[in-house]
C-alpha cells in the first residue's frame, strides 16, 4: 500500500522552502510512489494553479470567528477540530512539517496515529523569533529531522535524538520556453538580486549600493515582492527619491529565467542563509554572484563563479563591484554546482519507502 503523506505549506507561494518541495512533490506524483495530500495554511498562494489535478488542497484556517470564539470558552479545541477534519478527509500516515513556521502545530500533529517529519531550512538566527514552546515540540514530537544543509544539521546535531536526514535545498535545471534576454541592449552593466524584498535578504544594503555607483553605467534590478510592512514602505520612499532601483514582480517563471539571465552580475545580500536557491538559478545560468557571507554562499560561491564579500558596508560592495572584471568568469553551468537534484531528490523519496 502506498504511504499517505500529508505536506504542509505556509501559503504555497514561490518562496525557496515552498518551491524546493513544490518541486519534489510533483516529482513524487508523477512516478506515483506515494498518495499526496497538500494542507495550505493561507489561501491564494502563487503555485496553486500549478499543483495536478490529483492532489487534493485542503486550507487550514487558523483565524477564528464569532462562532469559534464561543467554541473556543467553552473548552472546544477549534483548531484541532479543523485539522481532524482534514484528516478524515485525508486519512495520512506522514504529516510532513514545511519551515520552523509550522513548528506550533506539532502541538495537534500528536494527536493522530502519523509519522512526524519536519523539514528545518533556517538557521539559529530565525529560531530567535519561535516560541520556546514550539522548539520543545520539534524536539518531542518529530520523528524524523530534514535539514536544508550541513549548516542547519550543525545546529541539532547532539542534542537532537531521532534521526536527522541532509537534504540539500536544490534547483531543478532552469528551463524557458521563451527566448533568454542574453543581449545587452545598452552599455549599463546589469546588476540583479532576486527574492522577497525585505531584511533579511538586504534589499536596504541594495538600495544603498545602487545609490553609490554612477546611473549612466550601472543598472540595478531587484526581482521579487514587497513585504507588507513598514520596512517595505520606507524603502519604497527612499528609491522614488532618485529611482536608483527596478523593482519587478515577475509573473511567470520564463519571465523570471529570462531577466535572471539578463545580469552582468547576480548579488546576494541576504544576512542569514542556509543555502542560497537564488544564488544556485544565477550560477546554473552562467552569471558571476557577488555575496555577502551569509552562510549558504560559502557552500556555492567559488573563485570560478565569483566572489564572496567579509565586509556587509554599501561602500565595500560598490567598490567589489566597480573592480569586478566580468572577464575573469567563465560561463559556468549546473555541472559547477556541488549538490545535484537527482541526488537530493532521490535521498526525499526513499523518506517514504
Amino acid at each position: 500500500m502506498k504511504p499517505k503523506v500529508l505536506f504542509f505549506f505556509n501559503d504555497l507561494n514561490c518562496t525557496g522552502a515552498e518551491i524546493l518541495l513544490f518541486n519534489f512533490i510533483k516529482e513524487l506524483n508523477r512516478r506515483q510512489s506515494v498518495e499526496i495530500g497538500i494542507v495550505a495554511l493561507k489561501e491564494g498562494g502563487e503555485l496553486v494553479s500549478q499543483v495536478p489535478s490529483n492532489i487534493p488542497i485542503f486550507y487550514f484556517e487558523q483565524s477564528f470567528n464569532w462562532k469559534d470564539k464561543v467554541d473556543f470558552k467553552l473548552g472546544k479545541d477549534v483548531l484541532k477540530s479543523r485539522l481532524s477534519k482534514i484528516y478524515h478527509k485525508f486519512p495520512a500516515n506522514i504529516f510532513y512539517f514545511n519551515t520552523i513556521a509550522q513548528a506550533g502545530l506539532l502541538r495537534f500533529s500528536k494527536e493522530f496515529p502519523v509519522k512526524n517529519i519536519f523539514h528545518v531550512h533556517e538557521l539559529l538566527y530565525n529560531f530567535e523569533f519561535e516560541k520556546a514552546e514550539n522548539i520543545h515540540l520539534i524536539f518531542e514530537t518529530i520523528d524524523h529531522l530534514i535539514c536544508s544543509s550541513t549548516l542547519v544539521k550543525n545546529i541539532f546535531d547532539k542534542i537532537f535524538r531521532n534521526k536527522i536526514t541532509v537534504i540539500n535545498s536544490v534547483i531543478k535545471e532552469l528551463a524557458s520556453t521563451t527566448p533568454l534576454l542574453n543581449s545587452k541592449k545598452s552599455e549599463k552593466i546589469k546588476i540583479i538580486s532576486s527574492g522577497t524584498i525585505c531584511y533579511n535578504k538586504g534589499a536596504d544594503t541594495f538600495l544603498e549600493i545602487a545609490q553609490l555607483l554612477p546611473k549612466d553605467r550601472y543598472e540595478f534590478i531587484w526581482l521579487g515582492k514587497f513585504l507588507e510592512s513598514g520596512f517595505s514602505e520606507i524603502l519604497n520612499l527612499k528609491n522614488q527619491e532618485g529611482n536608483w532601483v527596478k523593482y519587478i514582480q515577475t509573473k511567470s517563471p520564463d519571465e523570471y529565467i529570462s531577466l535572471l539571465n539578463s545580469a552582468d552580475i547576480f548579488i546576494s545580500l541576504s544576512r542569514s542563509e542556509s543555502m542560497g536557491l537564488v544564488m544556485m538559478e544565477a550560477i546554473s545560468l552562467g552569471i558571476p554572484v557577488i555575496a555577502s557571507n551569509s552562510g549558504g554562499a560559502g557552500l556555492l560561491v567559488n573563485n570560478q563563479n565569483g566572489k564572496i564579500v567579509y565586509d556587509n558596508r554599501p561602500e565595500v560592495f560598490a567598490q567589489t563591484i566597480q573592480d569586478f572584471s566580468l572577464e575573469d568568469f567563465a560561463k559556468t553551468n549546473s555541472v559547477n554546482l556541488p549538490f545535484s537534484y537527482e541526488e537530493e531528490f532521490a535521498k526525499f523519496e526513499k523518506l517514504f519507502s
